[in-house]
């Protein structure tokens, strides 16, 4: 299952998707903090489970969850509540969620709601493609038993006068309805061309679709008007508009090479980073194509390191348009093209690390470097490698999105814990980031130092409680974080002007 979680609290968040990633074979596609990032996320990726927090800054998941309904792009989704949170969790029942995880969350309750997740799955599919049909996409994705493959077997090799097709089609960068237009398409066709079998099987995991054609040779005119109606259908429909979904295909003469044929349209796929995908991409069309050797672009990588130390916006758009344009120009290797995209991700994270301690820490956190290890297209590839352009550009993102959030976390431990030890890295390791970019983000944050806060916070305890109690200094002392008292008398003095007893005197005659 592809998989996005939407949790606000950054240690749950990745802790749950860290035990998924490591444990199972679903994907996490993103981790999202408040329900607005995680609709979003849910448009753009397309997720065939959703795990969501209910209670977080700017959408909460109950509203993320209704307006997901009223979108019509609800399909399952489990909800993380608290005990006090859950009368209100069960407001969501009335959306079709049934499946709830109560926090403190353990690995076996994660573990058994996927499970049950993929058993309705399951039986979703059997009841949408029948059994023999779902035992194919079983074998297909690789998930079948001896003995559903011998029944497979059976019915599906027609012997040595067999032609087979297998189309495979990713349609990660498309819009909602390009899904629903297919499986529409393929219908029609079914119906049209009931001589040959037509089997159409859509892989959440790689959000690509593969049909499986078969027929007698007395039928390959059948398969090959079967082709020229899908071409129609599925292809010229939108070559002219932003067309994003790639087809390929492969023609076989053997059932038993079905899982070899999938595993080189799946290849063939890859080849959407450099190539033209407005047709086929098969064996024959790859093959044509002529790759230049890739050699890096010194230059424009000298021109970027520039612009993002000195951040100068301007000129950082001008450096990335610039590495696209190279890219564009050229016909590299689809691998070599990945690569270098990656390259740049870590070229630009090494030099924010020397640079900007605070971009440096937002962009490690984003999901930009799974999504660029996971584009398919070209389309999908710029749309990351943007991403870092306005992380690097918009500063609003980085304020809104880490300084706030985080810092508004930090106060909010100063106050319940002030009258302890409390210390800059203490904090920093408790928020799991650096000292020094908690330093940054706190001072960019507040305009004053974590320090001077935490000084001015507790000598404003000091002053409530030398004006309304008989407490003694030392005990005043100690009520707010001070062991030593003659530390404290300094402290205080150099911050108000006088020394705690002068300040409670000088109230007590007003």
């Amino acid at each position: 299952m592809r998989i996005i979680i939407v949790e606000d609290e950054i240690k749950i968040r990745e802790g749950m998707a860290k035990l998924i990633s490591t444990n199972t074979n679903h994907v996490i596609v993103v981790e999202a903090s408040n329900g607005k990032e995680g609709f979003e996320a849910i448009v753009r990726f397309k997720p065939d489970l959703v795990i969501t927090d209910i209670r977080m800054p700017e959408m909460d998941g109950l509203q993320m969850i209704k307006k997901l309904h009223e979108e019509k792009m609800l399909r399952h989704v489990v909800i993380l509540s608290g005990y006090s949170e859950f009368a209100y969790a069960q407001q969501a029942i009335q959306y079709d969620v049934a499946e709830y995880l109560l926090k403190p969350l353990t690995a076996d309750d994660i573990q058994e709601t996927l499970e049950k997740i993929e058993e309705k799955i399951r039986k979703e599919e059997q009841t949408l493609y029948g059994i023999t049909e779902s035992h194919l996409r079983a074998y297909l994705l690789g998930h079948i038993q001896d003995e559903d493959y011998q029944r497979l077997k059976k019915c599906c090799d027609l012997g040595s006068n067999t032609k087979y097709e297998l189309y495979a089609g990713y349609i990660g960068s498309e819009l909602l309805s390009y899904r629903q237009r297919v499986e529409e398409a393929i219908k029609t066709l079914q119906e049209k061309y009931k001589k040959i079998k037509i089997y159409l099987f859509y892989w959440e995991n790689e959000q690509t679709f593969y049909c499986f054609l078969m027929g007698g040779k007395e039928y390959i005119s059948e398969m090959e008007g079967f082709e020229k109606d899908f071409r129609k259908k599925i292809f010229r429909i939108y070559q002219q508009v932003d067309h994003t979904a790639v087809w390929a295909k492969e023609s076989f003469s053997a059932f038993v090479e079905l899982k070899k044929v999938r595993k080189k349209v799946k290849e063939y796929l890859t080849y959407a980073l450099v190539m033209n995908t407005n047709t086929w991409l098969t064996k024959d069309y790859i093959d044509s194509y002529t790759q230049e050797q890739y050699i890096a672009p010194t230059s424009i990588n000298k021109k970027l390191r520039s612009a993002v130390c000195h951040g100068d916006h301007e000129k950082i758009q001008q450096a990335a348009n610039e590495f696209l344009q190279y890219i564009q120009a050229h016909q590299f290797d689809a691998k070599d093209v990945k690569q270098a995209f990656l390259k740049i991700y870590f070229f630009i994270c090494d030099i924010l690390q020397d640079s900007d301690k605070t971009l440096y820490e937002y962009l490690k956190r984003t999901n930009i470097k799974k999504l660029l290890e996971d584009a398919i297209t070209w389309k999908e590839l710029e749309t990351a490698y943007l991403d870092i352009v306005i992380v690097l550009t918009k500063p609003e993102i980085k304020r809104e999105d880490i300084s706030n959030y985080l810092i508004k976390k930090v106060i909010n431990y100063i106050r319940g814990n002030y009258r302890d030890k409390i210390t800059l890295e203490e904090v920093a390791r408790r928020y799991e980031i650096t000292p020094e970019y908690l330093s940054t983000l706190f001072n960019r944050e507040m305009e004053i130092n974590f320090s001077t806060f935490l000084k001015q916070f507790r000598i404003s305890h000091a002053k409530r409680l030398l004006i309304g109690t008989d407490k003694k200094i030392y005990e005043i002392a100690e009520d707010i974080g001070y062991g030593d008292p003659k530390y404290f008398a300094r402290v205080f003095k150099e911050e108000i002007g006088i020394s705690p007893v002068e300040y409670r005197e000088i109230r007590e005659k007003l």
